[in-house]
């Protein structure tokens, strides 16, 4: 009886062990469409549609208070998943991802070739897949909804973020 106890529990571990590792990787929130990089490029550049890029990390505190405080908002998930195609890249990540371009690299080699200092990080880019602008840290619902308004509504062909933002 002891013997077979011996077997199984490193079986027993093994499976734990895999299973809490799996809980550790940083993810994008619930309910939303997110895509690796590479599969919304492609999207991105065949549906014409303006794309998020979004950084975050596993142990990220902020990113889990914007997806507990304002990713679970109803009108800002159906804004966002049906207007926007959704990037989400793990600054820590060693998943190997192919850039518009045909290069080959990781999550975490392009987010720091981005510049990404931080998490979380959001870049918008317009349906022409130019970066438009990014912004860094907490964001609240109604910033979310603007910059989403500043794009799909076109004030980004006539004014910067900054005058769009003091006109709100």
């Amino acid at each position: 009886m002891q013997h077979s106890s011996l077997v199984r529990f490193p079986i027993v571990m093994a499976v734990v062990l895999t299973l809490s590792i799996g809980s550790l990787m940083a993810a994008p929130p619930d309910d939303y469409q997110f895509l690796s990089l590479t599969e919304a490029t492609q999207l991105a550049n065949s549906e014409n549609k303006p794309m998020l890029l979004y950084f975050g990390r596993y142990g990220c505190t902020t990113c889990r208070k914007m997806h507990a405080e304002v990713f679970n908002d109803a009108s800002l998930r159906a804004k966002y998943n049906s207007a926007f195609v959704l990037a989400y890249v793990d600054t820590e990540s060693g998943k190997r991802i192919k850039l518009g371009n045909g290069e080959r690299t990781t999550e975490m080699q392009f987010a720091t070739r981005s510049r990404i200092l931080g998490t979380p990080t959001f870049i918008y880019f317009s349906p022409e897949q130019k970066p438009l602008f990014k912004k860094a840290g907490f964001q609240s619902i109604a910033q979310m909804n603007l910059y989403g308004d500043y794009i799909l509504e076109n004030h980004y062909k006539s004014m910067p973020l900054q005058e769009f933002m003091a006109q709100q």
